[in-house]
């Protein structure tokens, strides 16, 4: 016993272990993943292409900021409700479902695109549709990740992986997005969207799911009563509470840079489209590498202090990235902003799955924090193109890392309380012992 601890304590002294990760191992969860990883390649490749394209056509940071808000809008208002169906319906359906509307709505606007049809209102409105589908799509896919593990002390493995993964398609698909829009233009990116689904589509065929315990809610015809049940649960429970409130802050005030680097690319680094590449590269790198570190931590425990101390760097990375105007130096700047911004944002998600061992409550709980994806990040993005229309794109992402940085300091003295309350869950799901 006292062997086996030294050997484990050597390996973590190793700046990097082979060791596969647990969640790995089940052939169920490798296959989902994997699916979804490609999706979100072809999913990051067409809203870079759209935010270029509405730019373009409409010379207005406003109406880069209208697009985003249309784009997902629609999950302010579905993705709660979104949450409480996903508790009743089979995850399997409600997947295929999404995954073929999306390709039919990614083949539309590659029709559009080639034949020179495609305008603003046309954008609008299949963002508008789009948005709709992310509502029940992006909660169902993070529901159904703790059914594909065969044992529930490998959720963190399994999502940290998840993480993991749809970065590293993150990571590749500006840089080839920005370099297709140049020579190929965005019909290319759509296209490659469309295609995109079908690996997730094969998958999701094929899986098998941990079956869940039948409990009261699927019994109950009242869907406004569970809504509210989730909400009060969400608001009681004081670590997912604190969770959600710095997560709409990050949300808000700083994941809405994305729509902001093509009109920072052309006015402050005087660049194209392959200079807004360069940096979403950048940014996207940052977060592959926040995902691979996430990965081979393989424990939940001290996720928290993790969270408090990237939300504090991301908002000092976004303050002075605001006013650097050289492009070496925004490189540099823009990797951490990304690479705390996903540690941010992804530490929170891993966390949150953990300690949720209401499996009841899970599909209500996480549309509950998606819902500031979907929902907090339109206004965000709406919020922060007027913004950068009246006091200038620099100004504007100045004033969401001050933001960020007030968010981390209120979170970080919440954490004794928060501390306090997850480790007995830690213990009983034998990721600690009682005594420790």
């Amino acid at each position: 016993m006292l062997h086996s601890h030294r050997e484990n304590s050597e390996k973590g002294k190793l700046g990097f272990s082979f060791e596969v990760p647990p969640a790995l191992k089940s052939e169920n969860f490798s296959c989902f993943v994997i699916g979804e990883s490609l999706s979100f390649f072809g999913s990051w490749m067409t809203q870079i292409a759209l935010v270029w394209m509405v730019y373009q056509l409409t010379n207005s940071a406003m109406l880069v900021g209208v697009a985003g808000f249309t784009n997902q809008a629609m999950g302010l208002i579905i993705t709660p409700i979104a949450g409480v169906l996903l508790d009743r319906w089979n995850l399997r359906y409600v997947l295929l479902t999404t995954q073929l509307v999306s390709i039919l709505l990614s083949s539309t606007l590659t029709f559009l695109t080639i034949s020179d049809r495609i305008d603003f209102t046309s954008i609008i409105i299949i963002g508008i549709l789009q948005g709709l589908v992310k509502a029940f799509d992006l909660p169902a896919r993070q529901v159904i990740i703790p059914r594909l593990v065969d044992k529930k002390e490998n959720t963190y493995s399994a999502m940290a992986v998840h993480s993991f993964l749809i970065n590293t398609a993150k990571f590749v698909s500006p840089m080839i997005g920005g370099i297709l829009i140049a020579r190929s233009g965005a019909a290319s990116c759509f296209l490659v969207d469309a295609i995109s689904y079908l690996p997730l589509v094969s998958a999701i065929l094929t899986v098998k799911l941990k079956p869940v315990p039948q409990n009261s809610l699927s019994k109950s015809s009242k869907i406004w009563q569970n809504l509210k049940e989730g909400f009060v649960f969400a608001y009681e429970f004081l670590p997912l509470k604190y969770l959600l409130m710095l997560q709409i802050t990050t949300c808000f005030m700083a994941m809405t840079y994305v729509n902001l680097m093509p009109i920072f690319a052309q006015e402050i680094l005087k660049g194209n489209a392959e200079t807004m590449g360069y940096l979403m590269t950048s940014a996207a790198f940052g977060s592959i590498v926040s995902g691979f570190y996430l990965m081979s931590r393989k424990m939940v425990v001290g996720l928290e202090l993790i969270i408090a101390r990237s939300s504090a760097i991301l908002g000092l990375s976004l303050i002075c990235f605001s006013h650097s105007t050289n492009l070496q130096i925004c490189l540099f700047l823009i990797f951490l902003i990304g690479l705390n911004l996903t540690l941010t944002l992804a530490s929170i998600n891993n966390f949150m799955q953990v300690i949720l061992v209401e499996e009841d409550k899970r599909g209500r709980v996480t549309s509950i924090f998606m819902t500031t994806f979907l929902g907090i990040l339109p206004f965000g993005n709406l919020f922060f193109g007027g913004l950068a229309s009246t006091i200038g794109i620099a100004n504007a992402l100045l004033f969401g890392g001050l933001c960020c940085v007030i968010g981390a300091y209120l979170f970080s003295r919440k954490l004794p309380t928060i501390r306090k309350i997850v480790h007995p869950i830690y213990a009983q799901l034998g990721i600690i012992t009682q005594s420790n």
